[in-house]
């Protein structure tokens, strides 16, 4: 071997180690996303049950207060998660939109998920959850572990979507628990396999998950999207496997805008009954990640995707759809994320976008309008959020959140915001028990306050709450001279972010997207005045 063959291989021996050296310095960044469930916990001043391993997680880290979704719902919420954009400005604000070979939303040439950038950068990505992005992608373009190369994989015809093997591991679609609701829901609307939703097809729900940190090859830094079930598919019955008592009905504060009725009461023990599910199963994940010796160089993220499923919560943008949990967890980086501080300044969940690159020592692109949490000038003034269709709804709602005050614009005022949704018409097959029906009966007949029937009756164009003095958020301000300042400087900053993102919700729908949704619902689900030239064949 000559002189300059040793040379030449000398150098790569040197590249390659200080390429191995490179990575294991790299921090990992997990994500812990969980389902459909507001803050009450105990680190958020909720002592109603105990969630012992989610307060440790915030001792050992940064809690925010206050941090707030950018939609009220999981799609939308989820697509500016991984873009670190506004749904409204890319185009994904409708709820699960793009899902179909007819009609497919496209990402801006400027915009790059995350996990491609993280790709770029040398890391590992997965993703053991649901995607459930409203825009068309290749899994195997995101995820370096757990995705197939099959191309469009959000337009409901790929192998993976319909529930195909990942990684030589049976897909996690949600189908268990989606089925069961969408057959409940046939049989009480007498559908016969005219929709998506009556013949049970799930795969417009989006992309499965696959892959797990145990896959990462030994030496490699990964950017992981884990998940639990948080509000979703609670099973009283199997709290005792893991030593929890399910919560009293009765114990439960119930808040102003709701009635004091059996069916809210029990609605509101079962969300605390998840919380208990939730605490056990981050406790037994945080477990699981120290036992495989990743705690110490892992940057952890804990949030929801939007608040609790209560009926003026998940979907609509009061502060109970909004608000959400998030703490940042850093246990080799405590000198940035410092154990047991408490943010009480409003944030944007999307933010956490931004955060996991910054903390990677990444670049943050200039497209994004997520912010870096933990820079030195990090500062909102508002938090932005919309809600536009949901499901088999079509409306328009945007929201500015404040220091102190809530703003909310409602654009569609012909029709109530209560517009029989699809909880509301799954709850069709057993309504006695369902605290939707229930309080929309009551509604009827007269029999609740001014504000707990207002999303029922008519609509008004503004809203505005004092949260300081309001937290229900059922004192409508935006009337009161008393507040006029308030309300004007908050309606303009409405209009200026509508004028800077370019708002896609203003703009008419087309018609492939409009034949995405009645393809998917049985014409009797689709009360919105756009679907009144419906007949229901």
């Amino acid at each position: 071997m000559n002189r300059n063959t040793l040379a030449v291989l000398a150098t790569l021996l040197i590249c390659f180690t200080n390429n191995v050296l490179a990575d294991k310095n790299k921090p990992n960044i997990l994500w812990i996303n969980i389902d459909d469930q507001s803050p009450w916990y105990g680190s958020y001043g909720d002592n109603t049950v105990e969630t012992p391993n989610i307060d440790a997680l915030a001792q050992q880290g940064v809690l925010f207060e206050r941090a707030y979704v950018p939609t009220p719902v999981c799609a939308p919420s989820r697509s500016s998660l991984i873009t670190g954009n506004y749904n409204i400005r890319i185009g994904a604000h409708d709820m699960r939109s793009g899902r179909v070979p007819g009609y497919q939303i496209h990402l801006p040439e400027d915009v790059t998920t995350l996990p491609e950038l993280f790709r770029a950068a040398g890391y590992e990505t997965y993703n053991d959850s649901k995607d459930d992005f409203n825009f068309t992608y290749k899994r195997s373009d995101l995820y370096s572990i757990g995705a197939t190369n099959q191309p469009d994989i959000t337009a409901g015809k790929t192998k993976a979507a319909m529930g195909g093997k990942l990684a030589g591991k049976k897909a996690a679609t949600g189908k268990q628990t989606a089925k069961p609701a969408a057959k409940t829901a046939a049989k009480a609307t007498g559908l016969k396999g005219k929709s998506t939703l009556a013949r049970g097809d799930q795969s417009w729900k989006g992309a499965p998950g696959g892959g797990d940190w145990r896959d990462v090859p030994k030496g490699k830094a990964f950017f992981g999207q884990t998940s639990v079930a948080g509000g979703k598919g609670m099973n009283v019955a199997a709290m005792a496997s893991y030593g929890a008592t399910p919560v009293d009905p009765a114990s439960v504060r119930v808040p102003a805008q709701y009635p004091e009725i059996p069916q809210v009461r029990q609605h509101i023990a079962t969300h605390y009954n998840s919380v208990l599910r939730t605490d056990y199963q981050i406790g037994q994940m945080i477990e699981r990640l120290k036992q495989d010796r990743l705690w110490e160089n892992t940057i952890i993220f804990l949030f929801t995707d939007h608040g609790s499923d209560m009926p003026r919560s998940k979907e609509f943008v009061y502060a109970e759809g909004l608000h959400v949990p998030l703490i940042v967890i850093a246990p080799g980086m405590q000198d940035v994320i410092k154990p047991g501080t408490r943010r009480s300044d409003i944030v944007n969940l999307m933010d956490v976008t931004a955060t996991s690159l910054a903390l990677a020592g990444l670049e943050i692109p200039e497209s994004m309008d997520a912010k870096n949490l933990f820079a030195k000038d990090y500062a909102r003034k508002y938090v932005f959020s919309s809600a536009d269709r949901m499901s088999n709804v079509i409306d328009r709602v945007r929201s500015v959140m404040g220091e102190r005050y809530h703003y909310i614009r409602n654009f569609m005022l012909d029709r109530p915001l209560m517009n029989w949704g699809h909880r509301e018409m799954i709850s069709l097959a057993n309504p006695e028990a369902s605290s939707f029906l229930t309080i929309r009966r009551l509604a009827e007949e007269g029999k609740l306050t001014a504000a707990q029937a207002a999303p029922y009756g008519p609509r008004i164009a503004e809203e505005l709450y004092d949260l300081k003095n309001d937290p229900d958020e059922v004192v409508n301000l935006a009337a009161d001279p008393a507040h006029k300042a308030k309300l004007d400087e908050m309606r303009a900053a409405l209009t200026w972010w509508i004028e800077d993102t370019d708002d896609k919700g203003q703009y008419p729908r087309s018609q492939a997207a409009m034949d995405e949704i009645t393809g998917r619902f049985p014409v009797n689900w689709l009360r919105s005045p756009e679907f009144a030239h419906l007949k229901d064949d």
